[in-house]
């Protein structure tokens, strides 16, 4: 039973015409600072849409963190912050849809790698491997036809190398362009 409906839904995918499925392919591109930690992130991809409310995107995502000392009575702590270059992907639903104001959440993953900053303190290159997972939500705003303005926070947890513990929370406002 559930092989005729998937079936079903294949057919009748392939059959109506785009704009009566909602489908479409979308272009964007974002840039914000990011909070808990100082710094700032791009990130620019493409989307397809098999309805008006969901979208899955693959995005590549560069953030970069500034190094930080934090000197309190009788101790100080170092961050050595770094730049991460991630490929991700994302799942995003907007329940009112693309063509009307309203909110939308996010989830996914992403993959990379990470450079953290050669200071005084942390002279040695490295190049590290990484990898999260992510949610957060946002706002949505057409702005025509084919153009829409979002803005966006996410927080990404997950590893980096053998043994670091990643966690970034980008702020990003952002245009999108759709086709199709």
């Amino acid at each position: 039973m559930r092989i005729i409906q998937v079936l079903m839904c294949g057919v009748l995918l392939a059959v109506c015409p785009p704009t009566a499925r909602g489908q479409s392919f979308d272009l964007h591109g974002s840039a914000g600072p990011t909070i808990t930690d100082t710094g700032f992130s791009f990130a620019g991809g493409v989307g397809v849409s098999p309805t008006s409310q969901l979208t899955l995107f693959a995005n590549i995502e560069r953030t970069h963190l500034s190094s930080q000392v934090r000197r309190e009575t009788g101790s100080t702590s170092y961050f050595r912050g770094g730049t991460y270059l991630l490929g991700s992907a994302e799942l995003r639903f907007a329940p009112r849809g693309r063509d009307r104001v309203g909110p939308y959440v996010m989830a996914g993953f992403a993959a990379g790698v990470s450079r953290p900053n050669v200071t005084d303190v942390f002279p040695t290159p490295v190049t590290n491997g990484a990898r999260a997972v992510f949610g957060g939500g946002g706002l949505l705003v057409p702005l025509g036809q084919r153009f829409s303005a979002f803005a966006d926070v996410r927080m990404f947890i997950g590893v980096e190398g053998s043994e670091g513990i990643v966690a970034m929370a980008p702020v990003r406002a952002g245009l999108a362009w759709r086709f199709l």
